[in-house]
């Protein structure tokens, strides 16, 4: 099962006026799963709600949180939001813990997940700092 194809696409042996597209082998997830989910868990986190045509409840949009004052973000309700959305459109993904903290600065908003696949039983880790 592909999971996504990881961008930057490489493009192997392509060269510029040639017909077609030929995707290199670390351009398919099938190759490094690991790194397509997280790719696919970045996107949903820094995409809005509505932004996405094609599915207007796709996205958590972490960076409309950064622009809210710091008492009145409700850290427990964005990690809610942030297991409901990969437990719809990331089902493959089982989250073992979630964790957002705002950063230093009161600038920033730091994201923790932890995260298994194909049932291996080494959790994964991905972390993304929303500026």
């Amino acid at each position: 099962m592909a999971i996504s194809i990881i961008f930057p696409i490489d493009l192997d042996g392509v060269l510029p006026g040639e017909g077609g597209v030929s995707f290199g082998a670390s351009s398919y997830s099938d190759q490094n799963p690991s790194e397509a989910i997280k790719q696919n868990l970045k996107m949903l986190l820094l995409t809005r709600q509505g932004e996405y045509v094609m599915d207007a409840n796709f996205g958590v949009g972490l960076p409309e949180y950064l622009f809210e004052l710091a008492p009145s973000i409700s850290f427990p309700a964005i990690e809610q939001k942030i297991r409901e959305q990969v437990a719809t459109y990331l089902p493959y993904v089982t989250l073992d813990s979630v964790s957002v903290t705002q950063g230093e600065d009161e600038m920033t908003m730091n994201v923790r997940i932890e995260f298994f696949y194909n049932g291996l039983p080494i959790p994964e880790v991905f972390e993304l700092q929303v500026i």
